[in-house]
Protein backbone atom coordinates (compact mmCIF):
# COMPACT_ATOMS: atom_id res chain seq x y z
CA UNK A 1 0.00 0.00 0.00
CA UNK A 2 3.05 2.24 0.16
CA UNK A 3 2.97 3.03 -3.57
CA UNK A 4 5.75 2.71 -6.12
CA UNK A 5 8.25 4.72 -8.08
CA UNK A 6 6.52 6.62 -10.91
CA UNK A 7 9.75 6.97 -12.89
CA UNK A 8 9.85 4.38 -15.73
CA UNK A 9 12.13 1.50 -14.71
CA UNK A 10 12.90 -2.08 -15.76
CA UNK A 11 11.22 -4.90 -13.82
CA UNK A 12 12.53 -6.01 -10.46
CA UNK A 13 14.04 -9.27 -11.64
CA UNK A 14 16.29 -10.47 -8.82
CA UNK A 15 14.22 -11.41 -5.77
CA UNK A 16 17.17 -12.75 -3.75
CA UNK A 17 19.31 -9.63 -3.77
CA UNK A 18 20.54 -10.25 -0.21
CA UNK A 19 22.11 -13.65 -0.94
CA UNK A 20 25.89 -13.37 -0.66
CA UNK A 21 28.32 -13.61 -3.52
CA UNK A 22 31.21 -16.07 -3.08
CA UNK A 23 33.21 -13.33 -1.39
CA UNK A 24 30.39 -12.74 1.10
CA UNK A 25 29.15 -9.49 -0.46
CA UNK A 26 25.52 -8.93 -1.52
CA UNK A 27 24.35 -9.02 -5.07
CA UNK A 28 24.78 -5.85 -7.05
CA UNK A 29 21.44 -4.41 -8.15
CA UNK A 30 20.57 -3.81 -11.79
CA UNK A 31 21.65 -0.19 -11.90
CA UNK A 32 24.89 -0.71 -9.98
CA UNK A 33 27.36 -1.53 -12.75
CA UNK A 34 29.95 0.68 -14.33
CA UNK A 35 30.75 0.74 -18.03
CA UNK A 36 33.54 -1.83 -17.89
CA UNK A 37 31.52 -4.53 -16.18
CA UNK A 38 32.56 -4.36 -12.53
CA UNK A 39 30.06 -4.81 -9.75
CA UNK A 40 30.79 -1.91 -7.35
CA UNK A 41 32.92 -2.73 -4.32
CA UNK A 42 32.95 -6.44 -5.15
CA UNK A 43 36.28 -6.52 -6.97
CA UNK A 44 34.89 -9.06 -9.44
CA UNK A 45 34.91 -8.57 -13.18
CA UNK A 46 31.62 -9.65 -14.69
CA UNK A 47 33.23 -10.62 -17.97
CA UNK A 48 31.24 -8.07 -19.98
CA UNK A 49 33.18 -5.46 -21.92
CA UNK A 50 30.22 -3.04 -22.06
CA UNK A 51 27.39 -3.56 -19.58
CA UNK A 52 23.98 -2.01 -20.18
CA UNK A 53 22.31 -0.37 -17.15
CA UNK A 54 19.98 -3.36 -17.05
CA UNK A 55 22.49 -6.22 -16.97
CA UNK A 56 21.35 -9.05 -14.71
CA UNK A 57 23.82 -10.98 -12.54
CA UNK A 58 22.69 -14.52 -11.68
CA UNK A 59 24.74 -16.72 -9.37
CA UNK A 60 25.60 -20.29 -10.22
CA UNK A 61 23.92 -21.56 -7.05
CA UNK A 62 20.67 -19.63 -7.54
CA UNK A 63 17.45 -21.62 -7.56
CA UNK A 64 17.14 -23.13 -11.04
CA UNK A 65 13.42 -22.48 -11.57
CA UNK A 66 13.61 -18.86 -10.44
CA UNK A 67 16.74 -18.39 -12.52
CA UNK A 68 14.97 -19.52 -15.67
CA UNK A 69 12.02 -17.26 -14.83
CA UNK A 70 14.34 -14.29 -14.42
CA UNK A 71 16.02 -14.94 -17.77
CA UNK A 72 12.61 -15.17 -19.45
CA UNK A 73 11.51 -11.94 -17.80
CA UNK A 74 14.66 -10.09 -18.83
CA UNK A 75 14.34 -11.21 -22.45
CA UNK A 76 10.70 -10.20 -22.50
CA UNK A 77 11.41 -6.83 -20.89
CA UNK A 78 14.05 -6.24 -23.55
CA UNK A 79 11.46 -7.05 -26.21
CA UNK A 80 8.88 -4.66 -24.76
CA UNK A 81 11.26 -1.76 -24.18
CA UNK A 82 13.49 -2.48 -27.21
CA UNK A 83 16.69 -2.57 -25.16
CA UNK A 84 19.65 -4.94 -25.75
CA UNK A 85 20.29 -7.49 -23.03
CA UNK A 86 23.41 -9.04 -21.55
CA UNK A 87 23.76 -11.07 -18.39
CA UNK A 88 25.90 -13.58 -16.55
CA UNK A 89 24.42 -16.98 -15.92
CA UNK A 90 25.22 -20.49 -14.79
CA UNK A 91 24.74 -23.10 -17.46
CA UNK A 92 22.42 -25.84 -16.23
CA UNK A 93 19.09 -23.97 -15.94
CA UNK A 94 19.32 -23.06 -19.64
CA UNK A 95 18.65 -26.69 -20.50
CA UNK A 96 14.98 -25.99 -19.74
CA UNK A 97 14.76 -22.57 -21.38
CA UNK A 98 13.14 -22.79 -24.80
CA UNK A 99 13.31 -20.14 -27.51
CA UNK A 100 17.05 -19.50 -27.25
CA UNK A 101 18.75 -20.53 -30.50
CA UNK A 102 21.64 -18.10 -30.65
CA UNK A 103 23.88 -17.01 -27.80
CA UNK A 104 27.12 -15.13 -27.56
CA UNK A 105 29.69 -16.48 -25.12
CA UNK A 106 32.31 -14.28 -23.45
CA UNK A 107 34.97 -16.69 -22.26
CA UNK A 108 37.39 -14.36 -20.49
CA UNK A 109 36.94 -11.36 -18.21
CA UNK A 110 36.75 -8.12 -20.15
CA UNK A 111 36.65 -9.85 -23.53
CA UNK A 112 36.36 -7.33 -26.36
CA UNK A 113 35.39 -9.72 -29.18
CA UNK A 114 32.94 -12.40 -28.10
CA UNK A 115 32.89 -15.83 -29.69
CA UNK A 116 29.55 -16.40 -31.47
CA UNK A 117 28.23 -19.90 -31.27
CA UNK A 118 25.01 -21.20 -32.88
CA UNK A 119 23.35 -23.95 -30.90
CA UNK A 120 19.69 -24.79 -30.37
CA UNK A 121 20.35 -25.16 -26.66
CA UNK A 122 23.31 -23.22 -25.29
CA UNK A 123 27.09 -23.17 -25.27
CA UNK A 124 28.86 -22.82 -21.95
CA UNK A 125 32.12 -21.10 -21.11
CA UNK A 126 34.14 -21.39 -17.93
CA UNK A 127 35.55 -17.95 -17.27
CA UNK A 128 38.30 -19.02 -14.91
CA UNK A 129 39.66 -21.58 -17.39
CA UNK A 130 39.16 -19.59 -20.60
CA UNK A 131 37.67 -22.61 -22.38
CA UNK A 132 34.29 -23.30 -23.85
CA UNK A 133 32.37 -26.53 -24.31
CA UNK A 134 28.92 -27.71 -25.19
CA UNK A 135 28.35 -29.60 -21.97
CA UNK A 136 27.35 -29.04 -18.38
CA UNK A 137 30.08 -27.60 -16.13
CA UNK A 138 31.63 -29.95 -13.59
CA UNK A 139 29.51 -30.57 -10.51
CA UNK A 140 29.39 -29.84 -7.70
CA UNK A 141 30.29 -26.21 -8.28
CA UNK A 142 32.20 -24.75 -5.37
CA UNK A 143 31.22 -21.36 -4.01
CA UNK A 144 34.68 -20.11 -3.21
CA UNK A 145 35.86 -17.03 -5.04
CA UNK A 146 38.72 -18.91 -6.70
CA UNK A 147 36.43 -21.49 -8.26
CA UNK A 148 33.56 -19.14 -9.08
CA UNK A 149 32.52 -19.69 -12.70
CA UNK A 150 30.75 -16.86 -14.46
CA UNK A 151 28.75 -17.48 -17.67
CA UNK A 152 28.09 -14.45 -19.80
CA UNK A 153 25.40 -14.81 -22.46
CA UNK A 154 23.93 -12.35 -24.91
CA UNK A 155 20.57 -13.05 -26.56
CA UNK A 156 19.63 -11.11 -29.71
CA UNK A 157 16.74 -8.71 -29.19
CA UNK A 158 14.57 -10.29 -31.88
CA UNK A 159 14.57 -13.69 -30.22
CA UNK A 160 11.71 -12.98 -27.83
CA UNK A 161 9.43 -11.43 -30.43
CA UNK A 162 6.55 -13.56 -31.73
CA UNK A 163 6.85 -14.81 -35.29
CA UNK A 164 4.34 -13.74 -37.91
CA UNK A 165 1.63 -16.29 -38.73
CA UNK A 166 1.65 -17.79 -42.20
CA UNK A 167 -1.63 -16.12 -43.16
CA UNK A 168 -0.30 -12.57 -42.67
CA UNK A 169 1.26 -12.08 -46.11
CA UNK A 170 -1.98 -12.92 -47.92
CA UNK A 171 -3.87 -10.04 -46.25
CA UNK A 172 -4.64 -6.77 -48.01
CA UNK A 173 -4.36 -3.57 -46.01
CA UNK A 174 -7.64 -2.23 -44.66
CA UNK A 175 -9.78 -5.37 -45.06
CA UNK A 176 -11.24 -7.73 -42.46
CA UNK A 177 -10.86 -11.51 -42.83
CA UNK A 178 -12.12 -14.59 -41.01
CA UNK A 179 -9.05 -16.49 -39.86
CA UNK A 180 -10.72 -19.42 -38.08
CA UNK A 181 -13.85 -21.55 -38.07
CA UNK A 182 -15.26 -23.80 -40.75
CA UNK A 183 -15.03 -21.28 -43.61
CA UNK A 184 -12.06 -18.96 -43.09
CA UNK A 185 -10.89 -16.50 -45.71
CA UNK A 186 -7.45 -16.11 -47.31
CA UNK A 187 -7.80 -19.62 -48.83
CA UNK A 188 -7.09 -21.06 -45.40
CA UNK A 189 -8.34 -24.55 -44.60
CA UNK A 190 -11.04 -24.99 -41.99
CA UNK A 191 -9.69 -24.97 -38.47
CA UNK A 192 -9.23 -28.43 -37.03
CA UNK A 193 -12.47 -29.91 -35.73
CA UNK A 194 -12.86 -29.51 -31.97
CA UNK A 195 -10.80 -26.29 -31.98
CA UNK A 196 -12.72 -24.14 -34.47
CA UNK A 197 -14.70 -22.04 -32.02
CA UNK A 198 -14.41 -20.88 -28.44
CA UNK A 199 -17.47 -22.99 -27.54
CA UNK A 200 -15.47 -26.15 -28.37
CA UNK A 201 -13.62 -25.72 -25.08
CA UNK A 202 -16.72 -25.42 -22.88
CA UNK A 203 -15.83 -27.55 -19.81
CA UNK A 204 -19.49 -28.44 -19.32
CA UNK A 205 -19.27 -30.42 -22.55
CA UNK A 206 -16.42 -32.57 -21.22
CA UNK A 207 -17.87 -35.75 -19.65
CA UNK A 208 -14.79 -36.12 -17.47
CA UNK A 209 -15.40 -32.69 -15.91
CA UNK A 210 -19.20 -32.66 -16.02
CA UNK A 211 -20.45 -36.26 -15.80
CA UNK A 212 -24.15 -36.84 -16.43
CA UNK A 213 -25.38 -38.13 -13.07
CA UNK A 214 -29.18 -37.97 -13.36
CA UNK A 215 -31.29 -39.89 -15.87
CA UNK A 216 -32.47 -36.80 -17.76
CA UNK A 217 -28.86 -35.59 -18.05
CA UNK A 218 -27.75 -38.99 -19.34
CA UNK A 219 -30.54 -38.91 -21.93
CA UNK A 220 -29.64 -35.39 -23.03
CA UNK A 221 -26.02 -36.33 -23.49
CA UNK A 222 -26.90 -39.47 -25.41
CA UNK A 223 -29.06 -37.41 -27.78
CA UNK A 224 -26.33 -34.80 -28.30
CA UNK A 225 -28.00 -32.10 -26.20
CA UNK A 226 -26.27 -29.70 -23.82
CA UNK A 227 -25.91 -30.74 -20.16
CA UNK A 228 -25.62 -27.89 -17.69
CA UNK A 229 -22.85 -28.00 -15.11
CA UNK A 230 -22.98 -26.77 -11.50
CA UNK A 231 -20.96 -23.73 -12.63
CA UNK A 232 -23.10 -22.93 -15.68
CA UNK A 233 -25.12 -20.14 -14.07
CA UNK A 234 -28.15 -18.58 -15.77
CA UNK A 235 -26.58 -18.02 -19.20
CA UNK A 236 -23.93 -20.72 -19.37
CA UNK A 237 -20.68 -20.73 -21.31
CA UNK A 238 -21.73 -18.09 -23.93
CA UNK A 239 -21.51 -15.52 -21.12
CA UNK A 240 -17.71 -15.73 -21.31
CA UNK A 241 -17.98 -13.25 -24.19
CA UNK A 242 -21.54 -11.92 -24.01
CA UNK A 243 -21.67 -10.93 -20.32
CA UNK A 244 -19.62 -7.72 -20.43
CA UNK A 245 -16.27 -9.46 -20.82
CA UNK A 246 -13.00 -8.60 -22.54
CA UNK A 247 -9.83 -10.45 -23.55
CA UNK A 248 -6.07 -9.87 -23.84
CA UNK A 249 -3.38 -10.49 -26.46
CA UNK A 250 -0.60 -12.61 -24.93
CA UNK A 251 2.40 -12.09 -27.19
CA UNK A 252 4.57 -14.64 -25.38
CA UNK A 253 2.08 -17.53 -25.44
CA UNK A 254 2.32 -19.48 -28.66
CA UNK A 255 4.52 -19.11 -31.73
CA UNK A 256 2.71 -15.95 -32.89
CA UNK A 257 0.93 -15.06 -29.67
CA UNK A 258 -2.56 -15.91 -28.42
CA UNK A 259 -5.80 -14.23 -27.45
CA UNK A 260 -6.80 -15.13 -23.88
CA UNK A 261 -10.43 -15.21 -22.69
CA UNK A 262 -11.77 -15.48 -19.11
CA UNK A 263 -14.88 -14.13 -17.42
CA UNK A 264 -18.44 -14.58 -16.24
CA UNK A 265 -20.07 -12.32 -13.71
CA UNK A 266 -23.17 -11.94 -11.59
CA UNK A 267 -25.58 -14.81 -12.24
CA UNK A 268 -24.47 -15.36 -15.82
CA UNK A 269 -21.57 -17.82 -15.53
CA UNK A 270 -19.58 -19.14 -12.58
CA UNK A 271 -16.85 -21.05 -14.41
CA UNK A 272 -13.23 -19.96 -13.94
CA UNK A 273 -11.93 -21.73 -17.06
CA UNK A 274 -9.42 -19.94 -19.34
CA UNK A 275 -9.19 -20.24 -23.11
CA UNK A 276 -6.52 -19.33 -25.66
CA UNK A 277 -6.78 -18.75 -29.39
CA UNK A 278 -3.39 -19.55 -30.95
CA UNK A 279 -2.77 -17.08 -33.77
CA UNK A 280 -0.34 -19.40 -35.56
CA UNK A 281 -2.43 -22.57 -35.56
CA UNK A 282 -5.77 -20.67 -35.57
CA UNK A 283 -7.06 -23.06 -32.92
CA UNK A 284 -8.92 -22.58 -29.64
CA UNK A 285 -7.78 -24.48 -26.58
CA UNK A 286 -8.95 -24.56 -22.98
CA UNK A 287 -5.73 -24.01 -21.03
CA UNK A 288 -7.24 -24.16 -17.55
CA UNK A 289 -10.34 -26.06 -16.44
CA UNK A 290 -10.97 -23.74 -13.53
CA UNK A 291 -12.86 -24.84 -10.43
CA UNK A 292 -14.97 -27.80 -11.58
CA UNK A 293 -14.98 -29.89 -8.40
CA UNK A 294 -17.85 -28.10 -6.66
CA UNK A 295 -21.54 -28.83 -6.26
CA UNK A 296 -24.26 -26.29 -7.03
CA UNK A 297 -23.94 -24.90 -3.50
CA UNK A 298 -20.31 -23.93 -4.17
CA UNK A 299 -21.22 -21.44 -6.92
CA UNK A 300 -23.29 -18.29 -7.18
CA UNK A 301 -25.41 -16.68 -4.48
CA UNK A 302 -24.46 -17.49 -0.88
CA UNK A 303 -21.19 -19.16 -1.92
CA UNK A 304 -18.87 -16.66 -0.20
CA UNK A 305 -15.10 -16.65 -0.70
CA UNK A 306 -13.35 -13.88 1.29
CA UNK A 307 -10.18 -13.97 -0.83
CA UNK A 308 -12.17 -13.71 -4.08
CA UNK A 309 -10.97 -17.13 -5.24
CA UNK A 310 -12.28 -20.66 -5.38
CA UNK A 311 -10.64 -23.50 -3.40
CA UNK A 312 -8.38 -24.29 -6.38
CA UNK A 313 -6.95 -20.74 -6.33
CA UNK A 314 -8.76 -19.49 -9.45
CA UNK A 315 -10.70 -16.23 -9.04
CA UNK A 316 -14.46 -16.06 -9.09
CA UNK A 317 -15.10 -14.83 -12.65
CA UNK A 318 -16.39 -11.25 -12.75
CA UNK A 319 -17.69 -9.26 -15.67
CA UNK A 320 -14.19 -8.27 -16.75
CA UNK A 321 -15.19 -5.12 -18.72
CA UNK A 322 -11.89 -3.33 -19.41
CA UNK A 323 -10.24 -4.56 -16.21
CA UNK A 324 -7.95 -7.13 -17.92
CA UNK A 325 -4.49 -6.59 -19.44
CA UNK A 326 -1.33 -8.56 -20.20
CA UNK A 327 2.24 -8.31 -18.91
CA UNK A 328 4.63 -9.74 -21.55
CA UNK A 329 7.59 -9.67 -19.17
CA UNK A 330 5.99 -11.96 -16.62
CA UNK A 331 3.80 -13.64 -19.28
CA UNK A 332 0.86 -12.91 -17.01
CA UNK A 333 -2.83 -12.33 -17.65
CA UNK A 334 -3.81 -9.55 -15.22
CA UNK A 335 -7.24 -8.73 -13.80
CA UNK A 336 -7.55 -5.77 -11.44
CA UNK A 337 -10.86 -6.54 -9.70
CA UNK A 338 -12.41 -9.55 -8.02
CA UNK A 339 -15.62 -10.87 -6.51
CA UNK A 340 -16.05 -12.63 -3.19
CA UNK A 341 -19.56 -13.74 -4.13
CA UNK A 342 -21.39 -14.13 -7.44
CA UNK A 343 -25.12 -14.23 -8.08
CA UNK A 344 -27.73 -11.46 -8.44
CA UNK A 345 -26.24 -9.47 -5.54
CA UNK A 346 -22.61 -9.81 -6.55
CA UNK A 347 -19.99 -8.56 -4.07
CA UNK A 348 -17.01 -6.91 -5.78
CA UNK A 349 -13.68 -6.43 -4.02
CA UNK A 350 -10.38 -4.77 -4.99
CA UNK A 351 -8.37 -8.00 -5.17
CA UNK A 352 -6.24 -8.44 -8.31
CA UNK A 353 -5.23 -11.80 -9.75
CA UNK A 354 -2.49 -12.87 -12.17
CA UNK A 355 -2.53 -16.02 -14.30
CA UNK A 356 0.96 -17.07 -15.36
CA UNK A 357 0.94 -18.53 -18.85
CA UNK A 358 4.24 -20.38 -18.35
CA UNK A 359 3.09 -22.34 -15.30
CA UNK A 360 -0.68 -22.06 -15.93
CA UNK A 361 -1.14 -21.02 -12.32
CA UNK A 362 -2.98 -18.17 -10.57
CA UNK A 363 -1.51 -15.74 -8.02
CA UNK A 364 -3.46 -13.29 -5.89
CA UNK A 365 -2.68 -9.68 -5.04
CA UNK A 366 -3.49 -7.98 -1.73
CA UNK A 367 -6.88 -6.54 -0.89
CA UNK A 368 -7.24 -2.76 -1.12
CA UNK A 369 -9.65 -1.98 1.68
CA UNK A 370 -10.97 1.36 0.44
CA UNK A 371 -10.88 1.17 -3.37
CA UNK A 372 -14.25 0.32 -4.94
CA UNK A 373 -13.58 -1.34 -8.29
CA UNK A 374 -17.09 -2.20 -9.35
CA UNK A 375 -18.87 -2.54 -12.68
CA UNK A 376 -17.83 -0.72 -15.84
CA UNK A 377 -14.14 -0.04 -15.14
CA UNK A 378 -11.15 0.11 -17.49
CA UNK A 379 -7.36 -0.29 -17.34
CA UNK A 380 -4.09 0.04 -19.23
CA UNK A 381 -0.75 -1.72 -18.71
CA UNK A 382 2.20 0.65 -18.22
CA UNK A 383 5.15 -1.55 -19.21
CA UNK A 384 7.87 0.99 -18.37
CA UNK A 385 6.67 1.41 -14.77
CA UNK A 386 5.24 -2.09 -14.50
CA UNK A 387 1.95 -0.69 -13.26
CA UNK A 388 -1.60 -1.68 -14.13
CA UNK A 389 -3.50 1.62 -14.08
CA UNK A 390 -7.19 1.19 -13.38
CA UNK A 391 -10.26 3.41 -13.22
CA UNK A 392 -13.50 2.18 -11.68
CA UNK A 393 -16.90 2.62 -13.25
CA UNK A 394 -19.62 4.63 -11.51
CA UNK A 395 -21.84 1.70 -10.56
CA UNK A 396 -21.89 0.53 -6.97
CA UNK A 397 -20.09 3.62 -5.69
CA UNK A 398 -16.98 3.15 -7.80
CA UNK A 399 -14.47 5.67 -6.52
CA UNK A 400 -11.00 4.91 -7.76
CA UNK A 401 -8.19 5.76 -10.08
CA UNK A 402 -5.34 3.60 -8.86
CA UNK A 403 -2.24 1.71 -9.89
CA UNK A 404 -1.20 -1.83 -9.03
CA UNK A 405 2.24 -3.38 -9.58
CA UNK A 406 2.31 -7.21 -9.69
CA UNK A 407 6.00 -7.53 -8.76
CA UNK A 408 7.26 -8.91 -5.47
CA UNK A 409 5.88 -11.24 -2.82
CA UNK A 410 4.25 -10.28 0.46
CA UNK A 411 4.44 -11.96 3.84
CA UNK A 412 0.78 -13.03 3.67
CA UNK A 413 1.35 -14.99 0.44
CA UNK A 414 -0.04 -12.35 -1.91
CA UNK A 415 1.91 -10.68 -4.72
CA UNK A 416 2.46 -7.07 -5.69
CA UNK A 417 1.46 -3.75 -4.19
CA UNK A 418 -1.03 -0.97 -4.65
CA UNK A 419 -0.22 2.66 -5.33
CA UNK A 420 -2.07 5.60 -3.78
CA UNK A 421 -5.83 5.78 -4.24
CA UNK A 422 -7.04 8.79 -6.23
CA UNK A 423 -10.69 9.78 -6.59
CA UNK A 424 -12.62 9.17 -9.80
CA UNK A 425 -11.49 11.50 -12.57
CA UNK A 426 -14.81 11.23 -14.41
CA UNK A 427 -17.58 11.16 -11.77
CA UNK A 428 -20.89 10.37 -13.36
CA UNK A 429 -19.20 9.55 -16.69
CA UNK A 430 -16.88 6.67 -15.80
CA UNK A 431 -18.85 3.64 -16.99
CA UNK A 432 -17.71 1.57 -19.98
CA UNK A 433 -14.86 3.77 -21.17
CA UNK A 434 -11.43 2.67 -22.35
CA UNK A 435 -7.89 3.94 -21.87
CA UNK A 436 -4.50 3.21 -23.36
CA UNK A 437 -1.00 4.43 -22.60
CA UNK A 438 1.01 5.81 -25.50
CA UNK A 439 4.39 4.26 -24.59
CA UNK A 440 6.38 6.58 -26.84
CA UNK A 441 5.00 9.76 -25.22
CA UNK A 442 4.20 8.50 -21.71
CA UNK A 443 0.61 9.70 -21.69
CA UNK A 444 -2.58 7.79 -20.88
CA UNK A 445 -5.40 8.63 -23.31
CA UNK A 446 -8.98 7.96 -22.17
CA UNK A 447 -12.15 7.58 -24.24
CA UNK A 448 -15.07 9.08 -22.28
CA UNK A 449 -18.15 8.16 -24.26
CA UNK A 450 -20.67 10.08 -22.09
CA UNK A 451 -18.81 13.31 -22.94
CA UNK A 452 -17.92 12.24 -26.48
CA UNK A 453 -14.35 13.34 -25.85
CA UNK A 454 -10.75 12.30 -25.29
CA UNK A 455 -8.98 13.01 -22.02
CA UNK A 456 -5.41 12.51 -20.83
CA UNK A 457 -3.96 11.30 -17.53
CA UNK A 458 -0.33 11.91 -16.67
CA UNK A 459 1.14 8.65 -15.28
CA UNK A 460 4.02 10.62 -13.78
CA UNK A 461 1.47 12.69 -11.81
CA UNK A 462 -1.57 10.44 -11.30
CA UNK A 463 -3.07 12.71 -8.66
CA UNK A 464 -3.56 15.55 -11.17
CA UNK A 465 -6.96 16.02 -12.84
CA UNK A 466 -7.54 14.54 -16.27
CA UNK A 467 -6.95 17.01 -19.10
CA UNK A 468 -9.36 17.36 -22.03
CA UNK A 469 -7.78 16.72 -25.43
CA UNK A 470 -8.69 18.38 -28.69
CA UNK A 471 -9.60 16.12 -31.60
CA UNK A 472 -9.20 16.81 -35.30
CA UNK A 473 -9.78 14.86 -38.50
CA UNK A 474 -12.63 12.45 -39.22
CA UNK A 475 -13.68 11.43 -35.73
CA UNK A 476 -16.76 9.27 -35.13
CA UNK A 477 -18.91 9.70 -32.08
CA UNK A 478 -17.13 7.91 -29.22
CA UNK A 479 -19.17 4.84 -28.37
CA UNK A 480 -19.90 2.99 -25.16
CA UNK A 481 -18.04 -0.34 -24.74
CA UNK A 482 -15.39 0.70 -27.33
CA UNK A 483 -11.75 -0.42 -27.40
CA UNK A 484 -8.52 1.57 -27.53
CA UNK A 485 -5.10 0.07 -28.30
CA UNK A 486 -1.68 1.17 -29.58
CA UNK A 487 -0.04 0.14 -32.88
CA UNK A 488 3.76 0.48 -32.52
CA UNK A 489 4.63 0.45 -36.22
CA UNK A 490 2.01 3.02 -37.12
CA UNK A 491 2.82 4.89 -33.90
CA UNK A 492 -0.90 5.56 -33.53
CA UNK A 493 -3.63 4.81 -31.04
CA UNK A 494 -6.27 2.53 -32.58
CA UNK A 495 -9.98 3.08 -31.83
CA UNK A 496 -12.64 0.51 -32.54
CA UNK A 497 -16.32 0.15 -31.70
CA UNK A 498 -18.58 -2.70 -32.78
CA UNK A 499 -21.17 -0.03 -33.50
CA UNK A 500 -18.97 1.17 -36.38
CA UNK A 501 -19.07 -2.22 -38.08
CA UNK A 502 -15.92 -2.74 -40.16
CA UNK A 503 -14.45 0.73 -39.63
CA UNK A 504 -11.25 1.17 -37.62
CA UNK A 505 -9.78 4.58 -36.78
CA UNK A 506 -6.24 5.69 -35.97
CA UNK A 507 -5.47 8.59 -33.62
CA UNK A 508 -2.18 10.42 -34.21
CA UNK A 509 -0.59 12.37 -31.38
CA UNK A 510 0.34 16.02 -31.92
CA UNK A 511 3.93 17.01 -32.51
CA UNK A 512 6.06 17.34 -29.42
CA UNK A 513 6.80 15.01 -26.56
CA UNK A 514 6.21 17.08 -23.43
CA UNK A 515 2.97 16.97 -21.46
CA UNK A 516 2.09 20.58 -22.29
CA UNK A 517 2.53 20.05 -26.05
CA UNK A 518 0.52 16.83 -26.02
CA UNK A 519 -2.36 18.38 -24.11
CA UNK A 520 -2.43 21.58 -26.16
CA UNK A 521 -2.12 19.98 -29.61
CA UNK A 522 -4.73 18.27 -31.75
CA UNK A 523 -5.14 14.50 -31.77
CA UNK A 524 -5.84 13.65 -35.39
CA UNK A 525 -8.34 10.91 -36.28
CA UNK A 526 -8.31 9.02 -39.59
CA UNK A 527 -10.13 6.03 -41.03
CA UNK A 528 -7.69 3.12 -41.28
CA UNK A 529 -9.68 0.00 -42.20
CA UNK A 530 -13.23 -0.94 -43.06
CA UNK A 531 -13.38 -2.35 -46.57
CA UNK A 532 -14.98 -5.64 -47.50
CA UNK A 533 -16.28 -7.96 -44.79
CA UNK A 534 -18.16 -6.44 -41.82
CA UNK A 535 -17.12 -8.71 -38.91
CA UNK A 536 -19.95 -7.52 -36.66
CA UNK A 537 -22.72 -8.31 -39.14
CA UNK A 538 -21.01 -11.56 -40.16
CA UNK A 539 -20.74 -12.81 -36.58
CA UNK A 540 -24.31 -11.77 -35.69
CA UNK A 541 -25.72 -13.58 -38.71
CA UNK A 542 -24.31 -16.92 -37.58
CA UNK A 543 -24.78 -16.76 -33.82
CA UNK A 544 -27.80 -17.03 -31.51
CA UNK A 545 -25.69 -15.47 -28.74
CA UNK A 546 -25.30 -11.95 -30.13
CA UNK A 547 -27.58 -10.09 -27.71
CA UNK A 548 -24.76 -7.83 -26.55
CA UNK A 549 -23.30 -7.30 -30.01
CA UNK A 550 -22.37 -3.66 -29.20
CA UNK A 551 -19.82 -4.83 -26.64
CA UNK A 552 -16.17 -4.68 -27.70
CA UNK A 553 -14.03 -4.08 -24.59
CA UNK A 554 -10.63 -5.83 -24.85
CA UNK A 555 -11.82 -8.40 -27.36
CA UNK A 556 -10.31 -6.03 -29.93
CA UNK A 557 -6.50 -6.00 -29.79
CA UNK A 558 -3.59 -5.00 -32.03
CA UNK A 559 -0.81 -7.50 -32.77
CA UNK A 560 2.55 -6.47 -34.26
CA UNK A 561 4.73 -8.81 -36.30
CA UNK A 562 7.86 -7.23 -37.72
CA UNK A 563 6.80 -3.95 -39.33
CA UNK A 564 3.13 -4.91 -39.61
CA UNK A 565 0.26 -4.07 -37.24
CA UNK A 566 -2.88 -6.23 -37.36
CA UNK A 567 -6.23 -5.71 -35.64
CA UNK A 568 -7.75 -8.82 -34.04
CA UNK A 569 -11.35 -9.27 -32.97
CA UNK A 570 -13.24 -11.89 -30.94
CA UNK A 571 -17.04 -11.73 -31.20
CA UNK A 572 -19.08 -14.70 -29.94
CA UNK A 573 -18.37 -18.23 -28.70
CA UNK A 574 -19.59 -19.68 -31.99
CA UNK A 575 -18.09 -17.09 -34.36
CA UNK A 576 -14.71 -17.03 -36.09
CA UNK A 577 -11.86 -14.79 -35.02
CA UNK A 578 -11.37 -11.82 -37.35
CA UNK A 579 -8.23 -9.94 -38.42
CA UNK A 580 -7.54 -6.74 -40.38
CA UNK A 581 -4.13 -5.60 -41.57
CA UNK A 582 -3.59 -1.95 -40.63
CA UNK A 583 -0.42 -1.17 -42.60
Amino acid sequence: MDGFNLKPTPPALATDTQDPLPDGKPHALLDDFDSVGHAPDSGQVCGIARVTPYALILLQYANELSTVDRVRRLVRWSNVCRRPVRWTHVARPFRRLSGIDHVTVFHSPGAQEPNKVRNPKVCYAEVNEGSEKDADPPLPLQRSASDYRCFVLTVPLSMARPSAPEWLDAMKIGRWYRISGNRPDLRLPATRSGTRYLRDGDPAGDPALNPARRPYAVLRRLTGQYVNAPWSGRVGFPAITEAWNGAVLATQYGHSGSLIVFGGGHNNYFGSDIHAFDLATREWKRISDGFVQGTAADYGASAFYPDAEYPDGSPLPPHTYGYVQYDPVGNDYLILKGNCELGPRVKAVAVPHMFNLDRLQWRRGPLHASAILNSGGFTTWDASRRVLWGHSGDDGGGNAFIGYSPDGENANGTCGRWGPLHPSKFPGAANHNAMQIDPMRDIVVVLVYARDALFAINPADPAAPAAALRSSGTRPRIAEYAALDYAPNLDRLIYYSAQDGATVHTIAAPKGSGWSALVAGGWDWARCAGDGLDPIADARAGSPHAGNWRHTFGRFRVASWGLTDVALLIRHVDAPVYAARLN
